[in-house]
C-alpha cells in the first residue's frame, strides 16, 4: 500500500457534487518498483513535505466545490481519467505532457509552486523580473535574518547534510561552487554550459587567477544509479593539483556561510545563499536569477568583482526577492505560513479553474 498521507488542513470529498472533475496525479512516492511495493524499497526522503502540500491542494479544490480523481501509481502507468476536464501533474512541465496545472516542491522544502506552464524558470511568473518593488525593506531583511538563523541553528537543507562544523581549514577569501548532477531537469533544460565543463571551466580559471573557489558534489553524484565518475574525479583532480581548487562535502550552510559568494548554474543552493545574504553569480535559467549576476564562460572576472564588490541595495533587493517568493510566488506548508497558503492557494485555483 501507498503510505498514508497526513493531511492537517481539514477533510476534502473525492465524490462530493462538484462544479468540474480535478485529476490529480500525485507524486509516487517510491524510489523503484510497482505501485504495491516488495519489502524494502525506500519511499522518497521529501514524501511527507508533497503528501501534505497534496493534501493542501485537495482541500482548496474541495472548498471550491469541485470533485478529485487522484492517481498515484508508478509513472509507467497511464492516466486513469474517468472523465476529468482538468489535469493536475505532480513535479512536471509543460514540455512533459498535456496539462492545465503543475506542481512541485521548490529550493526549501516547505515551498511549492503551482502554474499553468511548469516550475523554476518554467513558471509563467518567472520568464521577466517580478515585480517586488514595493515590499518593505525593513521587513524583508528581518523576514530572510530568521530564515538564515534557522538554517544555521539546525543545518538542515532539502537535501540531508552532515553536521554543521566540517568547513575548518579553508581559506578566507573562497567562492563557493555547487556542483550539481547532469540529469537535474534544470541543467538539460536551462544550463548552456555541461557540469563537467562548467568543473574544468571554474578550476582552470580559479589557478588563473589565482582565485581561491570550494567545490562540493551533489550527493546524487554517489547514487549507483546517478553516478557519474568523470565528475567526480575532474573535481578531486583539480583539488589535487591546484592550491587554489578545494573540495568538500561538509554542510551546505557551514559552506555558504563562511564564502564570499557562491558560483552556481541553477541550483537550488543559489536560493539559499540568496538567505544567507551572498552574492550569487549563476550561468543558466533559474527563477532566482533576477538577483544574481548572470555570468558566462567570458564573464567571470566580472563575476568575481560582482562577488567581492556587493553593495547593500543589492543585498536588499536579494531579501526583498525571497519574501516575494514565499509570500506571493510560492505556497509555504509551514504550520505558521499554511493560513496564508491556503488563501492565497484557493484565489489562485479559482482563478484558474474559472470559479
Amino acid at each position: 500500500m501507498l503510505p498514508a498521507a497526513f493531511c492537517p488542513f481539514g477533510s476534502f470529498s473525492l465524490v462530493s457534487t462538484a462544479m468540474a472533475k480535478i485529476f490529480i496525479r500525485g507524486l509516487y512516492p517510491y524510489t523503484s518498483g510497482s505501485s504495491v511495493p516488495p519489502s524494502g524499497i525506500r519511499v522518497m526522503s521529501s514524501y511527507e513535505q508533497w503528501a501534505r502540500f497534496e493534501c493542501l491542494l485537495k482541500t482548496c479544490l474541495s472548498e471550491l466545490g469541485h470533485q478529485v480523481i487522484e492517481q498515484r501509481e508508478h509513472p509507467a502507468t497511464a492516466d486513469d481519467l474517468r472523465g476529468a476536464s482538468f489535469r493536475i501533474y505532480a513535479h512536471k512541465t509543460r514540455r512533459d505532457l498535456i496539462g492545465n496545472l503543475f506542481y512541485k516542491q521548490m529550493h526549501l522544502s516547505e515551498l511549492f509552486t503551482i502554474d499553468n506552464l511548469g516550475w523554476g524558470a518554467d513558471h509563467s511568473k518567472m520568464q521577466e523580473p517580478p515585480d517586488f518593488l514595493d515590499i518593505e525593506p525593513a521587513q524583508a531583511e528581518q523576514f530572510v535574518a530568521s530564515l538564515r538563523l534557522e538554517f544555521l541553528q539546525t543545518g538542515a537543507s532539502k537535501i540531508a547534510q552532515p553536521n554543521r562544523g566540517g568547513s575548518s581549514s579553508l581559506p578566507d577569501d573562497y567562492i563557493f561552487v555547487p556542483i550539481q548532477t547532469p540529469r537535474d531537469y534544470v541543467q538539460v533544460h536551462h544550463a548552456p554550459i555541461p557540469v563537467l565543463s562548467f568543473v574544468r571551466l571554474i578550476a582552470e580559471w580559479a589557478t588563473e587567477s589565482q582565485q581561491n573557489v570550494v567545490f562540493k558534489l551533489h550527493p546524487g553524484l554517489f547514487h549507483t544509479v546517478d553516478c557519474d565518475n568523470q565528475i567526480i574525479n575532474a573535481v578531486h583532480e583539480y583539488a589535487e593539483r591546484s592550491p587554489y581548487a578545494f573540495c568538500r562535502q561538509a554542510n551546505v550552510h557551514d559552506l555558504i556561510a563562511n564564502a564570499k559568494g557562491v558560483f552556481t548554474i541553477n541550483s537550488g543552493v543559489g536560493f539559499e545563499s540568496l538567505i544567507h545574504g551572498k552574492p550569487v553569480v549563476t550561468f543558466g535559467a533559474c527563477d532566482y536569477q533576477w538577483v544574481t549576476f548572470r555570468a558566462t564562460a567570458d564573464s567571470l572576472d566580472a563575476a568575481r568583482e560582482f562577488v567581492f564588490g556587493y553593495p547593500d541595495e543589492l543585498r536588499q533587493s536579494a531579501c526583498r526577492f525571497v519574501y516575494h517568493y514565499f509570500f506571493r510566488h510560492a505556497f509555504s506548508i509551514q504550520a505558521r505560513y499554511v493560513a496564508d497558503s491556503r488563501r492565497r492557494l484557493i484565489e489562485y485555483l479559482a482563478s484558474a479553474l474559472g470559479n
